[in-house]
């Protein structure tokens, strides 16, 4: 009997062997073909009439990225000096300038810079800008101030009108102080 197995374990081999052989050196791979595919069922094109695939050609895409906007600040001088007793918007003269929006195609933004005191400090001392052209305030110049010693103050974005405009400066003190405009500025902000 362990003759027998041992023979029996020997033809195995040989037959495992002969088996590995046949499907490493004899039988071709077929999951994947050699040689590129020509057409859809890949034969000849007059054996299978079959239609050549078509091959799109690939282009780049290339995103293009906008151009990075700087943003530049001018300013437009205030004239002055000018002062008040009113308690109402009173007009200081002298403090005439003109602007165009035109002269700045770019513009974002506005605001107003004023130079400002209360004389003895006793209550609160007030600016803003008015649109003579228009005959109405610029909206959002007003700024105020309660200190004796002048200081600057800018007010929140202001809105400028399209076309040239004739503006002055306006005050006002809500004490029986006088309110000092000294000078100002208005400050653009333009995007390029």
């Amino acid at each position: 009997m362990k003759h027998f197995l041992k023979i029996f374990f020997i033809v195995i081999f040989i037959l495992n062997i002969f088996v590995l052989d046949y499907f490493l050196i004899f039988k071709k791979n077929t999951s994947a073909p050699s040689t590129p595919i020509i057409n859809k069922c890949d034969c000849p094109v007059p054996a299978c009439n079959c239609v050549a695939p078509t091959v799109a050609p690939t282009t780049a895409a290339f995103k293009t990225l906008p151009a990075k906007k700087t943003r530049t600040i001018s300013y437009i001088p205030v004239p002055g000096p000018g002062q008040t007793l009113e308690n109402k918007w009173a007009d200081l003269s002298g403090t005439e300038f003109n602007l165009s929006t035109a002269d700045y195609p770019n513009l974002k933004e506005a605001y107003f810079e004023a130079n400002l005191k209360l004389i003895n400090g006793n209550g609160q001392s007030f600016a803003r800008l008015f649109d003579v052209t228009a005959g109405i305030e610029v909206w959002g110049s007003e700024v105020s101030s309660a200190g004796q010693k002048f200081s600057t103050i800018s007010s929140g974005k202001i809105t400028l009108r399209s076309g040239t405009h004739l503006y002055r400066v306006q005050a006002k003190s809500l004490t029986a102080d006088t309110t000092v405009f000294n000078s100002g500025r208005i400050k653009l902000i333009l995007e390029n």
